[in-house]
């Protein structure tokens, strides 16, 4: 393995030891025995103000490449819902019930994943329960929580009503627990079998019934008979920030000088040849004329050519020419509005940010410019990790990013995972060129 190599997978250079000791995890054992769970705040298209709504995402894989994601499902040690399989750091899903797809980018040491919005977490199936409050929250007021202490839980309750009170219920018992089957005995008799998985080292957070609770430690803290653990707060934290238009354009701005800076705001052209599906496709872009031209090849013929300027274009077969859907004139929009094009300084002087919330070292942030509406998952490095594109036409596409090198200055992805409805697909980029200069045919109709 050569130090390229090396440099081309995102992690700090002070895991270089740990990275040669781990890249090869995979390569050896491609099965896991775990539940993988993350939450995303993602953008709700029904609301014309770009709100953000919880969506948690759990699915138990076992070492057979099958998985579980009805963790609630009585038979959920047996049931299988997917296959998956495991190339390199990419965690390939494919649903049973309608053929959809999912890919989870996982870290060198597999511990954490990536896709689009939502960060994962691997967990495994527990025989021990941790001391502490855990509470999930639902989108309608709803929270449940548990505590748990020596062998004891009490299960909580509560519910805001519609006029901005609330109610609230406890019931509390015992418990036992094996290879990840909790069982409750309420004192009043009754008994109820729950899934749980959780880790050693991250007491913040564990999942029950395939929902996701996190450690409320204001909460532990009115009871003194439960010892707090000392933890890192992974609860996703919605901003209350006074100005938060100021602290989303603030991390965009941090996030243009950590991908380029100046380099990036120089960016007036551009070519970059990639690879999805046996296809390759060659984009060229100019900014300035806002024009984006799209070429599809398979085995060196070209199939398909687009071209989208201002707010219409053309695609051609090779026999014929028809105008470009809306819906396609937004998508290819994105090559000149959206990711890291959308971090120009001149594109953010145009741009409204809102800071919408912070969870494992990720801010989220939701982007409006040319009537387009996104939101960018920017790491505590200030790098782009993941891109949402809401579209009312096509729905929702999640962007995941990685295998960043720089090219013309510029810190640049060479790995793209698209996630759009139900399947899922992976880019390779094979070159970038910054700011070729293009013919006065290059953006010209064939004859």
């Amino acid at each position: 393995m050569t130090l390229n190599t090396l440099a081309r997978i995102r992690t700090s250079v002070l895991f270089l030891c740990l990275l040669f000791s781990c890249s090869t995890l995979f390569a050896q054992n491609q099965t896991v025995n775990a539940v993988y769970a993350g939450t995303a705040y993602e953008y709700d298209q029904s609301s014309d103000a770009g709100e953000m709504v919880r969506t948690d995402y759990v699915f138990y894989f076992r070492p057979n490449f099958s998985f579980c994601s009805g963790l609630d499902k009585p038979d959920w040690q047996k049931r299988v819902d997917g296959t998956y399989a495991i190339t390199g750091n990419q965690l390939k899903m494919k649903f049973l019930n309608d053929g959809s797809e999912k890919i989870i980018l996982l870290s060198v040491t597999g511990e954490t994943g990536q896709s689009g919005a939502a960060t994962f977490i691997r967990l495994n199936p527990s025989n021990v329960v941790p001391t502490g409050f855990y509470k999930y929250v639902r989108s309608s007021g709803k929270a449940d929580g548990f505590y748990f202490t020596d062998g004891k839980f009490k299960r909580t309750a509560s519910l805001t009503t519609l006029s901005g009170g609330s109610t609230s219920s406890a019931d509390d018992g015992s418990y036992t627990i094996t290879q990840g089957q909790l069982a409750l005995k309420y004192n009043t008799g009754k008994t109820t079998n729950l899934s749980f998985f959780s880790s050693p080292e991250k007491k913040s957070i564990v999942v029950i019934n395939g929902d996701i609770y996190y450690l409320d430690e204001e909460e532990m803290a009115k009871h003194g008979d439960i010892k707090q653990p000392t933890t890192t707060n992974a609860a996703p934290v919605v901003t209350k920030t006074n100005d938060v238009l100021d602290a989303g354009m603030n991390l965009l701005k941090e996030a243009n000088l950590s991908h380029g800076g100046k380099s990036l705001d120089g960016l007036n052209t551009m070519k970059a040849v990639m690879n999805t599906n046996n296809l390759t496709l060659t984009m060229q872009a100019d900014f300035t004329r806002q024009i984006v031209r799209l070429e599809s090849a398979l085995q060196g013929n070209v199939i398909l050519l687009e071209q989208m300027e201002g707010n219409s274009g053309w695609s051609f077969d090779g026999n014929s020419y028809a105008p470009l859907s809306p819906q396609r004139v937004t998508e290819l929009k994105r090559y000149l509005f959206c990711g890291l094009p959308g971090l120009k300084s001149d594109l953010l002087t145009k741009s409204t940010a809102t800071l919408q919330t912070q969870q494992y070292g990720l801010s989220s942030v939701m982007v409006m410019v040319n009537s387009m509406r996104a939101g960018y998952i920017i790491n505590n490095n200030n790098r782009l990790e993941a891109l949402i594109v809401v579209d009312p036409l096509s729905g929702t596409t999640t962007f995941t990013y990685s295998d960043f090198k720089k090219t013309g200055n510029i810190l640049l992805p060479y790995t793209e995972i698209m996630q759009a409805g139900k399947h899922a697909q992976t880019i390779t980029y094979e070159s970038y060129d910054i700011n070729p200069t293009f013919g006065k045919d290059t953006f010209s109709k064939p004859k």
